[in-house]
């Protein structure tokens, strides 16, 4: 077994720079890295209207984004752009139809029943996601080895 360590300085920056873990750039990547995974698995699942209304420009579908904080952090939904993000819950979580006026008590309109893409894709996406974020930040970390 040796008793010197060759390079002990360049050793010892390497733990420290392992020691700071990741920046925020490097928290971001990985973040992104997931989300985008997620928005893949979502984007079939989202209900498309092959005629938009009058006055929209892009589908519900289309209207997917990714929002990134100070943080590092990543954060998926729908663009406020024509209220995409209260349309999409609308449709995922389902409504009750009201007579006209909607002053009525009771509606002898049937429930409408959601979609549920989302509750779908967070099941579905959920070791995706992870690996996508693992697989980011393992290529930070040999970055960090290998840059020594």
């Amino acid at each position: 077994m040796a008793s010197h360590i060759s390079n002990e300085t360049s050793f010892d920056h390497l733990l420290d720079d392992l020691a700071d873990g990741f920046g925020r750039e490097e928290r971001f990547q990985a973040n992104e890295a997931g989300a985008k995974e997620f928005v893949r698995i979502m984007k079939p699942k989202v209900p498309y209207r092959f005629n938009l209304r009058k006055g929209e420009t892009a589908h519900l579908r289309d209207s997917l984004i990714n929002v990134e904080h100070d943080n590092g952090s990543v954060d998926v939904g729908f663009t406020n752009k024509s209220m995409k993000g209260y349309i999409a819950r609308i449709i995922n979580d389902g409504w009750t139809p009201k007579p006209p006026g909607g002053r009525a008590k009771k509606s002898n309109y049937e429930p409408v029943a959601g979609k549920h893409f989302w509750e779908e894709t967070q099941r579905e996406a959920k070791g995706k996601v992870g690996e996508a974020v693992a697989k980011q930040l393992k290529s930070a970390m040999d970055k960090k080895v290998h840059s020594q």
